[in-house]
């Protein structure tokens, strides 16, 4: 995006991809900033006002600039899309994907390092990894990256051990 290349350009990339999970963060968090940012009786001046408000001092002005033409070509309500968007982008741009790991208990942070550089070099990028827990796994762990999912859980295991038993 312009946003983003403008970013780039003024040396400002890295605080601005701050600002977009900031952004994020606030628009997930207040009901009421993402009322206000929809709420069409609001005039696109007051808007605006309110956002230098906010924001001045706080952002950078290449990122007040984003939010006010946001409001004045009246995309508000895009806003979530367009940060998860340039969120996206620039993750792609620096290599990063998501991965999720379900395991039957918590991994302590040696396990989790260790799956991570597991996934990193069958990937070849760096990984942003989301855990949680799922006692049904009885043991193990399921990871997914991208469509790529590996299932090392005991319950999977269990379930091909049964069915070579029984022959299918």
């Amino acid at each position: 995006t312009a946003w983003l290349d403008a970013a780039e350009v003024s040396r400002v990339l890295p605080q601005v991809r701050e600002e977009i999970k900031g952004l994020n963060e606030l628009l997930e968090a207040s009901e009421e900033f993402g009322s206000f940012l929809l709420d069409r009786t609001v005039p696109q001046s007051v808007k605006q006002d309110i956002l230098n408000q906010l924001f001045q001092g706080k952002v950078q002005e290449i990122t007040i600039n984003f939010l006010l033409l946001t409001t004045s070509k009246k995309r508000e309500h895009l806003l979530p899309d367009i940060l998860e968007a340039c969120d996206a982008l620039l993750d792609e741009r620096d290599g990063i994907v998501n991965a999720t790991v379900t395991s039957a208990v918590v991994l302590t942070a040696a396990q989790s390092d260790s799956l991570r550089e597991k996934m990193e070099s069958y990937t070849g990028k760096r990984i942003r990894m989301d855990a949680s827990v799922d006692p049904e796994l009885i043991g193990g762990f399921v990871a997914s990256v991208g469509d790529t999912v590996f299932d090392s859980s005991l319950r999977v295991h269990m379930k091909r051990v049964r069915q070579a038993l029984v022959g299918r």
